[in-house]
């Protein structure tokens, strides 16, 4: 058996991988020996295929969870394993995994950007069970913070849900995280607590430098970047932000290269009609050249960061600096 899930909600996919996993097992609470999570950054697919072909002494059932799996994102990003992996022993596994009754595959990948042209997500699709976790609409997102507060019992004021509900902009991890810090702080949420506590959107900071960077300027860019710092705000998690941006204006690029009209551009890529009409204005102020590879660059920052290679915020500004547009 084997599910692909993916979608931008972090906790919400851990959540279906949990749900998936318990209901094989037919166990509440499996342990390591028969749930075993790898990450897709660093194990090879033709590991994780072995992994599933063999079960655990004492156990009947096994769940093999292989997160990260980066070769389904489109564009794939680059990956110090990628030379070693061996992709036709996965496609061999799905082909035939209906022939395994023991174990169960679980794919997964935090990201909406993929890659459904591909051999290996066509056979998914045909062979295997994949799950999407949806972004919530305004709408929907509201219901889920108040019903999320209400569930915890949090005393909050009515102001402070909706600016706590528009600071965390739809993404679930970040709404769970900036509660906990808010109950840290006080028993009774206010609105000037929220906005005491709660930095803005990291979206809107990363599209600020974002659009400084396609503006040309990088000093700005660094400054805006230095007076985030004092609100603890990451260069990770803005390389993280700034990599969204820059993927999501090369798909633009590419369907905007096929004429197909703005708005079945956002039906495609699943956003609004006004985000993509803002960024296709951009497009004739940096190359594709440009685009792919500063891709190809906050990949490598983020990795070197993440190695110990390199200082984040040195970094990060060096990045800034370096930055062109051609």
């Amino acid at each position: 058996m084997i599910y692909f899930v993916y979608g931008n909600q972090g906790p919400n996919i851990k959540s279906q991988i949990r749900k998936i996993g318990e209901a094989f097992l037919e166990e509440e609470k499996p342990d390591e020996l028969n749930f075993i999570k790898l990450d897709g950054h660093n194990v090879l697919i033709q590991d994780a295929v072995d992994e599933c072909k063999y079960v655990a002494l004492g156990y009947e059932k096994k769940v093999v969870s292989l997160e990260n799996c980066y070769f389904l994102l489109k564009p794939k990003p680059k990956n110090k394993i990628e030379s070693d992996q061996n992709y036709d022993e996965l496609l061999d596994y799905i082909e035939n995994s209906s022939q395994d009754l023991e174990s169960c595959l679980i794919l997964s990948v935090c990201s909406s950007s993929i890659d459904e042209k591909s051999t290996l997500f066509k056979l998914l699709k045909e062979k295997a069970k994949v799950i999407q976790i949806v972004d919530p609409d305004e709408k929907g997102w509201n219901e889920y913070v108040r019903a999320y507060l209400a569930k915890k019992e949090i005393v909050i004021d009515r102001d402070a849900i909706m600016e706590l509900a528009e600071r965390t902009s739809g993404d679930v991890s970040l709404f769970q995280n900036s509660v906990q810090i808010l109950t840290l702080y006080t028993d009774h949420i206010r609105y000037k607590d929220v906005i005491l506590m709660i930095n803005k959107p990291l979206e809107d900071n990363a599209f600020l430098i974002f659009n400084l960077l396609i503006d040309n300027k990088n000093a700005e860019a660094i400054g805006l970047f230095r007076d985030l710092q004092v609100k603890n705000i990451q260069s990770p998690t803005l390389i993280a932000q700034l990599g969204n941006q820059f993927r999501l204006l090369s798909e633009i690029s590419y369907l905007s290269k096929k004429r197909m009209p703005k708005e079945e551009i956002a039906n495609e890529l699943k956003i609004k009609p006004g985000r993509v009409y803002v960024l296709s204005k951009l497009l004739p102020m940096i190359s594709d050249k440009a685009i792919k590879r500063t891709l190809d660059d906050l990949y490598q920052l983020d990795f070197d960061i993440k190695s110990g290679l390199v200082d984040r915020n040195f970094g990060f500004e060096l990045f800034l600096i370096k930055f062109k547009t051609q």
